[in-house]
């Protein structure tokens, strides 16, 4: 398989692979398994012009604003915060750990997407948060931040977690750890060759990092893959490889 310039083509992949269906989630609060109600319900008008002025607050340079609504009894308006803070420039890794222990999923599911540009946030105990939409959130971070210290519940994740979503977050940010250089590539590459026989949007994410070893089994994988029954998992592997496929 040829080298040149696979980290890099192989890093954009893993960075900017989440699915519409995760943005979809962000933006409008749909959860999957994970389901909660209450994060992004209406309570009363006080609460929805408190939100309004949080938003706008990240546009206006309004970091007072933002802060006040940071400590709000409303769960969407402490989301919202966590945004503008973020829009500003103001955002404090402090900030993100009290976000991170919010009671409200949402709040902690933000936090956990803000945490992907600072990588001094350790997000391992969110990989078990008993929301899925949360656990999902936290592992694309972690593959973020490429946070070696958490391959192994990402791994235990990519092999158990009974929300398909979390299972492929976990392999999407494995597959972005194998770009460096630590002592768990060998326990990455079982678990990228066990994501193989998982749904076909987890095989896509499996063959990318599978990409990033030379081991004759890896390579052996990817060959096989060029015959999956899925077209897009066939058209990724034939992409990597440089081969036509069908």
């Amino acid at each position: 398989m040829e080298k040149a310039g696979r980290s890099y083509r192989s890093r954009r992949l893993f960075g900017l692979g989440r699915s519409r269906y995760h943005i979809t989630c962000r933006d409008t609060g749909c959860f999957g398994s994970g389901n909660f109600t209450g994060g992004d319900k209406l309570t009363g008008s006080g609460d929805r012009s408190q939100r309004i002025r949080t938003a706008l607050s990240g546009y206006q340079g309004d970091e007072q604003q933002a802060r006040n609504s940071f400590g709000s009894s409303d769960a969407s308006t402490r989301r919202l915060a966590i945004g503008a803070l973020e829009r500003l420039g103001c955002l404090e890794p402090s900030d993100l750990v009290t976000a991170l222990e919010d009671p409200d999923p949402s709040v902690r599911r933000r936090a956990a997407e803000a945490s992907a540009k600072v990588p001094e946030i350790d997000l391992r105990p969110l990989l078990a948060d008993p929301i899925s939409s949360v656990s999902e959130a936290a592992a694309f971070a972690i593959g973020e931040q490429m946070a070696v210290d958490s391959i192994e519940p990402l791994i235990e994740m990519a092999a158990g977690h009974e929300d398909p979503l979390c299972r492929e977050s976990a392999i999407a940010a494995l597959g972005a750890l194998t770009t460096l250089d630590h002592g768990d590539r060998d326990a990455i590459l079982q678990c990228l060759l066990s994501a193989m026989t998982d749904r076909p949007q987890i095989r896509r994410r499996a063959v990318l990092g599978l990409f990033q070893f030379d081991e004759p089994i890896a390579h052996e994988a990817l060959t096989s893959a060029l015959s999956d029954n899925d077209r897009q998992v066939r058209a990724a592997v034939g992409d990597l490889l440089g081969v036509p496929v069908d």
